[in-house]
């Protein structure tokens, strides 16, 4: 066996060793329990255990995953984590077990990021035992430690393997090295898509530092980079393929007040937490937000500044003080978000993360600037290890080993988590969760809605889970971005609090695809199960007339609704020209114009202060048309404001009318929720007629007003066009 060889060997089973230690208990019961809590970590565990299952079919469908129905590419709504994904898949394949397939894929990530540091510092040292050490703090230092709750801030071991195949390229010119940095850059973003961004800043780093030393063949240099840079993007690019559609499809931007509210403040790292490490019965130690618990530790901190103090002064590593210390200075900078703030002050509103949110594209989709921080732990583990190297040089031979293990013992202090909280969990899912899982695995294919559609605790996610076991889809979802359909749903204002009318609500959930709707009575809240909610929601879904069978199960009612009306063929349509409508109103004559005028923003009102049934309208045309559709526009701010029950009449040459439409637009509600939230747009179809005008009636009483922002009518093409 060669040298590499036993020391890949031993160094892998020393992390490896390490991280099942220092997160006990977890390794004692891996298929019933998962780290830290029931949100986040729940998440990801149901996002592997689809990658896995996608990767078993060659990534067929793999961005849409099953939540959120009918939205596409929901995948995109969080990290894919096809990363670590990717190295777990097998033990899904063998198992169908998400539990331990998360579990271990949670250690292996622990494990990575420990070996990576050790590969980078024993580049930058030549010292194995500064490597160790600085493998130690970067896999079991206090961000990781109170992050775990997070897999996607643990998997951050590819940052310094990218950066290790960067410097052995600079250092033996050989492209191989390249591969492993390519290779680093592609499991990061894999893992992480926000460090998949943040580590171009270390990487920028490094090579601009070799290109400005290698005077001797710097185009070749140029060129192999280019070349691996166009790798990485060949092979990332399908993936941001998936999140750029979901970013331009449902508008996935981040306010700026909330990237704001989620940066991090100087203070926070120097500052300690309460959460993890020696300091946490200090009075220093602070309750804080997980995601900014970002001091760096005291034992790493002092060796960090050993080991850039002393390797300032020494000529063969003042350069890599400089530039992992310039590294660090960076990330931190920009870890303050795009208002740099000191201790609660706002310094200047122009930091530099606001010059990236202008100019890098996909960065205004990131909510997290704090997570910057892992860069600037990485730079400090580099710098750890110089201090440790120095520490080492300056010591004893005999000494050398307790030494060793004393620096790692202190960086290992600074993050100390056990034992590691943990939570209950197995992949059966809860017995009501497991009963409609098998009921539903044996019906025809169809969408879910789980009720309530916001359970008051966290069953929501063990309603996603479950779509692992019995593969339909559902409208109910937790994410990094919602919907807008949902919050309408739940609220007061949605059809499906519309008891008067709730055959029309159905009639919209079918529409949509629903065909399956559960009713969980105690996962509503105590307000609602003592009011009957849930009683109540089930005798509304069994007076609609649209239930094609009911099945009552453990602690839940279950119903298939019948099937939804087959899909109408259309003929071409042709838009009226607004110029060619004379239209009246029942009120608020003074805003006629706003129905045609091409503005989004402005609206015409009826039923202002509440409809009541009375509002109207008239659109005289210039001459008798078969009118196909009529396009009822509201808005985001306006959508309460939608007709409650509709009359529309073709009125012929004579005066004569004919009822067209007369029902709850609920329907064509939904479906204009779903295609563009932001303006929705009632599409109302009708059948052959012969109108000169047509009357538009809004007959129901509502708390609402009547808004309507643009009004638009289509005809055929020709006469008698299919429907």
């Amino acid at each position: 066996m060669t040298g590499v060889r036993r020391e890949a060997i031993v160094v892998v089973a020393a992390f490896a060793a390490a991280t099942v230690v220092l997160t006990l208990p977890l390794a004692v019961n891996l298929k019933r329990v998962l780290p830290s809590d029931h949100s986040d970590t729940l998440l990801i565990t149901w996002i592997i255990g689809w990658d896995a299952d996608r990767l078993r079919h060659g990534l067929r469908g793999l961005w849409d995953a099953p939540i959120f129905f009918p939205y596409r590419g929901t995948l995109a709504f969080s990290e894919t984590m096809l990363g670590l994904a990717i190295l777990v898949a097998p033990v899904y394949w063998l198992t169908a077990d998400p539990v331990l397939t998360y579990n271990l894929a949670f250690l292996l990530a622990f494990a990575i990021a420990g070996v990576g540091m050790y590969l980078l510092a024993r580049e930058l040292t030549g010292s194995r035992a500064a490597a160790f050490a600085a493998g130690m703090y970067y896999a079991f230092g206090p961000l990781r430690m109170s992050q775990y709750a997070h897999l996607q801030m643990v998997a951050t071991g590819w940052i310094p393997i990218a950066l290790f195949g960067l410097h052995r390229y600079f250092s033996t010119r050989r492209p191989r090295w390249l591969a492993v940095f390519a290779g680093g850059w592609i499991m990061q973003t894999l893992s992480n898509m926000y460090v998949g961004y943040f580590i171009a800043v270390p990487i920028a780093a490094v090579v601009l530092d070799g290109l400005w030393r290698e005077r001797h063949g710097r185009r070749r240099l140029v060129v192999n980079l280019a070349a691996a840079s166009l790798l990485i993007a060949a092979v990332l690019a399908p993936v941001g393929a998936g999140y750029y559609r979901a970013r331009a499809d449902y508008h996935q931007v981040r306010s700026i007040d909330e990237v704001v509210a989620n940066s991090a403040d100087l203070r926070a790292y120097i500052v300690g937490k309460n959460s993890v490490g020696a300091w946490r019965w200090l009075p220093t130690a602070v309750v804080v937000d997980p995601e900014k618990e970002l001091f760096p530790g005291l034992f790493a901190a002092t060796l960090a500044a050993i080991g850039m103090w002393t390797a300032l002064a020494d000529p063969r590593r003042r350069r890599w003080a400089v530039l992992y210390g310039s590294i660090a200075g960076m990330a931190l900078i920009l870890s303050l978000g795009p208002h740099l703030r000191i201790w609660g002050a706002v310094v200047t509103t122009h930091a530099p993360y606001a010059w990236l949110l202008a100019i890098v594209p996909g960065m205004d989709g990131m909510r997290v600037p704090a997570r910057f921080v892992i860069v600037v732990i990485a730079a400090l583990s580099v710098l750890v290890a110089f201090g440790v190297d120095w520490l080492l040089r300056r010591s004893p031979p005999a000494l050398r080993p307790l030494l060793v293990a004393a620096c790692a013992a202190m960086v290992v202090a600074d993050g100390w988590a056990i034992p590691i909280s943990t939570v209950d969990y197995s992949a059966r899912g809860r017995p009501e969760d497991r009963s409609v899982a098998f009921w539903l695995a044996d019906r025809a294919p169809g969408a879910v809605l789980h009720l309530p559609i916001r359970p008051s605790g966290e069953q929501l996610l063990d309603y996603q889970f479950m779509t692992l076991v019995h593969r339909h889809p559902i409208v109910n979802g937790f994410s990094g971005y919602g919907t807008p359909l949902l919050p309408f749903l739940e609220s007061a204002s949605s059809p499906l609090s519309d008891a008067g009318r709730f055959p029309a609500a159905v009639r919209m959930l079918r529409a949509l695809g629903v065909r399956y709707v559960i009713v969980h009575p105690g996962d509503y809240d105590a307000a609602s199960r003592a009011s009957g909610d849930a009683e109540r929601m089930i005798g509304l879904f069994r007076a609609s007339g649209q239930i094609a069978k009911e099945a009552a199960l453990p602690r839940v009612t279950a119903f298939e609704l019948t099937p939804p009306d087959a899909p109408v063929e259309r003929a071409p349509l042709t838009a009226v020209a607004p110029g060619e409508l004379s239209i009246g109103v029942s009120e608020s004559a003074d805003r006629i114009a706003n129905l045609v005028d091409g503005d989004r923003d402005t609206r015409w009102i009826g039923g202002i202060g509440g409809q009541d049934g009375s509002s109207w309208l008239r659109i005289a045309l210039p001459r008798p048309v078969d009118v196909a559709r009529v396009d009822l526009q509201i808005a985001e701010r306006s959508l309460t404001d939608y007709p409650r029950v509709l009359r529309i009449d073709a009125e012929d040459a004579a005066g004569r009318l004919q009822t067209l439409y007369d029902a709850s637009p609920y329907p064509e509600l939904g479906a204009a929720i779903v295609r563009d939230a932001r303006y929705p747009t009632l599409e109302i179809a009708l059948p052959h007629n012969t109108a000169a005008a047509l009357w538009i009636r809004q007959i129901a009483s509502s708390r609402a007003s009547w808004s309507i922002h643009e009004l638009r009518l289509w005809r055929y093409d020709s006469p008698g066009g299919i429907r």
